[in-house]
């Protein structure tokens, strides 16, 4: 087994390994790596072959900062692994701790990578940084299953905001301004994270993000800001990703206003529409768990569109280095509690 270091003339072709394999995801793509770049952070990419000169895996790995000068690297729902594979994945672990000799740890997130039992030392299971569980919407049902198959009041819901004439809007203008309601969409989503209590992202990382997705024309991973808008006023919105044949709700939110027109039931269900139309064949929605274990609101208004929820292997660290291991860990035990 032999790990090969990958460049950007490999970009076609890495890309269509990872978008090919279940346990892909966009946050493996080539384009996403780039996005990471483009944020100030060393990104490595590789391939894994068998002996025979096959590729059975690839990984993207982003270089981490911590305690000054020394570095992590973290793969996001990564490595991603050929479904053929058969071979100890132990073999693949101490390929990457040998490419990475000064880094403290290497934390791998892999989806359906089974991590070994056997394998000496034993990667160390951290908190997931990822979602670990979420929810997959099988987009190749008729529209009438797919409304079968859901919450009845999701039904009811979805149908309410139809007759209150509810419209939704996938709209990206590509010019200054980033279209109608762009920074109303943008403040939603602050305002939300805020009101259900979980941390998010400023302003200023939203606005580069649809920056660097949209305005640079990415072919292989597209974003969407979705918008349903009542009475010429933005309910709700939600940016999107689409990779491989998997369309991602990234990240949402709702207004306190008009609750009863139901606006983002509607804004779902027509994404969902959207996507099978376009050819893909999942929409998931990124996350159905919280550290606390609980089902709040967001995790029961998702679960009520039917679907299968999928469980990941979580994010384990490979541990090159043991006292400093300790220390970081102790630091970030530290920062949690006086958070």
């Amino acid at each position: 087994m032999q790990l090969i270091e990958l460049s950007e003339i490999d970009k076609e072709t890495y890309n269509h390994f990872v978008a090919t394999n279940t346990s892909g995801s966009f946050l493996q793509s080539f384009e996403w790596g780039e996005w990471q770049s483009a944020l100030g952070r060393q990104v490595k990419r590789f391939k894994i072959i068998d002996d025979s000169g096959n590729q059975i895996a690839s990984v993207q790995f982003i270089k981490m900062s911590i305690l000054g000068k020394y570095y992590y690297l973290y793969a996001p729902y990564g490595p991603v692994v050929s479904g053929q594979w058969a071979v100890d994945s132990g073999q693949l672990l101490d390929q990457i701790k040998s490419k990475f000799p000064d880094s403290i740890f290497i934390r791998i997130e892999p989806k359906d990578l089974a991590l070994p039992t056997t394998h000496y030392p034993l990667p160390t299971k951290s908190p997931n940084i990822q979602p670990g569980k979420t929810l997959i919407i099988d987009l190749s049902k008729s529209d009438e299953q797919l409304l079968s198959e859901m919450h009845h009041k999701t039904r009811y819901n979805i149908k309410v905001a139809q007759k209150h004439g509810v419209e939704i809007k996938d709209e990206f203008d590509i010019s200054i301004g980033h279209g109608l309601f762009f920074d109303e969409a943008l403040k939603l989503i602050l305002e939300t994270s805020k009101r259900q209590g979980f941390s998010t992202f400023g302003s200023d990382y939203y606005k580069k993000l649809v920056d660097f997705f949209a305005l640079q024309q990415r072919a292989d991973l597209k974003l969407h800001i979705y918008k349903a808008i009542f009475q010429n006023q933005l309910l709700a919105t939600a940016i999107i990703i689409d990779f491989g044949d998997t369309r991602t709700f990234l990240f949402g939110g709702s207004s306190e206003f008009h609750k009863n027109v139901m606006a983002p039931y509607l804004l779902h269900f027509h994404a969902m529409i959207d996507a099978k139309h376009q050819g893909l064949k999942f929409y998931d929605f990124w996350g159905i768990e919280t550290s606390s274990g609980e089902t709040p609101g967001f995790v029961r208004f998702k679960l009520g569109f039917g679907g299968t929820q999928r469980e990941y292997a979580g994010a384990h660290d490979l541990v090159n280095h043991t006292l400093l291991y300790k220390i970081y860990s102790g630091i970030r035990v530290i920062n949690k509690f006086f958070r």
